[in-house]
């Protein structure tokens, strides 16, 4: 009796199972073919001008792109770093740049490089000037550096008179100042006036290079040469003035390395010899008093020079002595080679 309790219930409890197994074979079922329709549709889509826009789009994004001016680039966070350590003016180096850039290409329009692969040796040359302009800019003082883009005129002013009273021709201190500012500026436009935003170099450089400037003095003697030998720095200059007896000539000779240079300027500024080698010049007496010679050395190392002059007092004219009223003689009339009667 109790086997045949025991076997019903066993299969009371089959029967109870098999609905629960079938309905899950029937679930997981229709769970694949649900599965395999999302699927088609998803590739369909995909497939689709507006699935490829999104993709494209996608990629355009993970894909690194061209800069689109010089500024963008890498190289151009590493020049705005650079010149935040240096406390430089962003804003006025940036323009310094650009505007040695468009003087190299002026049929360019004013256009700098684009994003373009085209433009891609333009951007390069405009990251090399960069360079080199910040080369120069190192040169100067932390304490100009940090005021480059608001320099003006005044800033220059006090040292320059403190020259003029000095018997310094306002002149002669523009071209000591124009031969220390090719440090920092290149020939084309190193001179003055110039326009910013170089002009803010040329600034720069008069102030650093009239602060506390000495002027050597010598006096030419009459007949007798003086000699005297200065030392003048790399890239450096060095005025002299040489005091001259009035009514003299002078003769001046200058010895030094091949790489310095000369210029002579008469005491109202007037130019006397041209900026050119050292070398042996004669002056006037109009050139007056003083004479001030102003030398620049081009070499990368300092170099001693030595100036020897003499004034030559004006030759005076010779006197003619007459003799006295009782001492003249009579003239005896001379005799005739022919006779005029015949």
């Amino acid at each position: 009796m109790a086997r045949v309790i025991a076997s019903q219930r066993e299969r009371a409890a089959e029967g109870r199972v098999w609905p629960v197994v079938a309905a899950l074979v029937i679930s997981a079922l229709l769970g694949t073919l649900i599965g395999w329709l999302v699927l088609s549709r998803g590739s369909s889509s995909e497939d689709s001008p507006a699935a490829d826009s999104k993709r494209a789009e996608r990629e355009r994004v993970v894909s690194p792109q061209p800069p689109s001016q010089p500024q963008d680039s890498e190289s151009r966070q590493q020049l705005l770093n650079r010149l935040r350590a240096l406390q430089i003016n962003r804003t006025w180096f940036l323009s310094l740049v650009d505007s040695s850039w468009l003087s190299r290409f002026p049929e360019r329009g004013g256009r700098l490089p684009s994003a373009s692969v085209e433009d891609a040796p333009l951007r390069q040359v405009w990251e090399d000037l960069s360079e080199e302009w910040l080369a120069r800019v190192e040169q100067l003082p932390p304490s100009i550096r940090a005021r480059l883009g608001q320099l003006d005129t005044q800033d220059w002013d006090q040292q320059k008179q403190i020259l003029i009273q000095q018997d310094v021709h306002p002149r002669v201190i523009q071209e000591l100042v124009t031969a220390a500012a090719r440090n920092v500026l290149p020939g084309d436009v190193s001179g003055s006036p110039a326009v910013e935003p170089y002009r803010q170099l040329w600034i720069a450089a008069a102030m650093e290079t009239l602060q506390g400037i000495r002027i050597d003095t010598i006096a030419a003697r009459s007949g007798e040469a003086t000699t005297r030998s200065l030392r003048v720095s790399s890239g450096g200059a060095r005025l002299i003035a040489v005091t001259v007896p009035a009514g003299s000539s002078l003769v001046l000779g200058i010895n030094g390395t091949p790489l310095m240079e000369m210029t002579v300027f008469g005491s109202q500024g007037q130019v006397l010899a041209a900026r050119g080698p050292l070398r042996v010049v004669s002056l006037p007496a109009e050139a007056g008093s003083p004479v001030q010679v102003l030398v620049v050395n081009d070499g990368v190392a300092s170099g001693v020079l030595t100036l020897s002059c003499r004034a030559d007092a004006p030759p005076q004219p010779k006197k003619v002595q007459q003799p006295a009223a009782g001492e003249l003689a009579p003239i005896e009339p001379e005799p005739l080679d022919f006779d005029p009667m015949e």
